[in-house]
């Protein structure tokens, strides 16, 4: 465990009349994920929201109180002290009340790391832990957190406890919704088994370190080329090729994966592999941004104001800037 990370909830794991302290850690992050902020060009200068009430102007943080609408334009407001006063069992207490053999996918929401609160509590957290392991159960319980009563899918992870957060029946839109148009009818028995070849080749165990997310890393190659000042080529436009033959196109699948073995996906650089990088390409940000005229592709290296060359003002900058994009393009 990172010794940064901070519980996400502390309470009480109760099966029965067994009773041990956990702690709740929030097992996803997305601390490595680029984030935008919003700029305002003409100055390099980031913006900024504010709280404003109509009528009034800015106000102050501590000014603010939630409020429930209970008819349009009126509040009832609900203050701090009135939703400790509720205090239900399940705030400090994850009360497993029934064990299931599976739950549908559509129900998980996000999933924690449910470890012992000390060493006292680790003989009852271990002992539940193996009796649900050996059972195949998951266990089913009810939690607040972050403001609301969850439901609880608890089941073994390694060593610990793994609990994922479950919606609500109420929370799930109806498939029918979606797939009533759909027909149900079966398929031709050919193309069926055709199918099922492809899928039995492409069938191996998940391995979520094979897979990268290409995207974030398309931008970060977007982003050191223009920490060096110069703008992305432009991609070629690519069209989805359109299904005319089922049965043609299944044979030249299956033909396809015989030939390649079914590739696996690339696996992504590690953190440690990207840090010398992102070290090189702030360097060349630095470099880039005492020697390019491209001002406004600098904006988030530089931050603060942005400077216009002698003779030119803000607001002309970025006009020859755009005269540059045009003619690069």
């Amino acid at each position: 465990m990172a010794a940064a990370a901070r519980p996400y909830w502390t309470g009480f794991l109760k099966l029965s009349l067994v009773t041990i302290a956990v702690r709740l850690y929030t097992a996803a992050t997305e601390r490595e994920r680029i984030r935008f902020h919003m700029i305002h060009e003409p100055t390099g200068e980031r913006v900024r929201q504010q709280l404003v009430v109509p009528g009034t102007g800015p106000v102050e943080r501590d000014e603010i109180v939630k409020g429930y609408e209970y008819e349009k334009g009126h509040y009832v407001t609900v203050e701090p002290d009135d939703l400790k006063r509720l205090r239900l069992e399940t705030t400090d207490t994850i009360d497993i009340t029934e064990f299931v053999d599976d739950v549908d996918p559509i129900y998980f929401d996000a999933p924690y790391y449910l470890v012992p609160d000390g060493s006292v509590a680790e003989a009852g957290y271990r002992l539940i832990r193996e009796a649900v392991r050996e059972r195949g159960k998951i266990a089913i319980g009810q939690v607040v957190v972050g403001g609301q009563e969850r439901i609880v899918a608890i089941q073994p992870l390694k060593t610990g406890l793994l609990a994922n957060s479950l919606r609500y029946e109420d929370e799930i839109r109806k498939p029918d919704e979606f797939f009533n148009t759909i027909a149900a009818d079966a398929v031709d028995e050919d193309e069926l088994a055709m199918m099922q070849q492809i899928i039995k080749r492409k069938t191996r165990n998940f391995d979520p370190g094979k897979f990268t997310d290409h995207y974030q890393t398309a931008v970060r190659e977007l982003i050191e080329k223009k920490l060096e000042g110069k703008l992305p080529e432009k991609a070629p436009e690519r069209k989805q090729a359109q299904v005319i033959n089922l049965m043609d196109a299944l044979k030249r699948s299956l033909a396809q994966e015989e030939k390649s073995g079914g590739a696996a996906p690339r696996r992504t650089a590690s953190r440690t592999e990207r840090e010398p990088a992102k070290a090189k390409s702030a360097a060349r940000g630095k470099k880039a941004a005492a020697h390019s005229g491209q001002r406004n592709l600098l904006l988030p290296v530089e931050g603060g104001r942005g400077r216009a060359a002698p003779g030119r003002t803000a607001r002309e900058a970025p006009a020859e800037t755009s005269k540059r994009r045009r003619k690069a393009s």
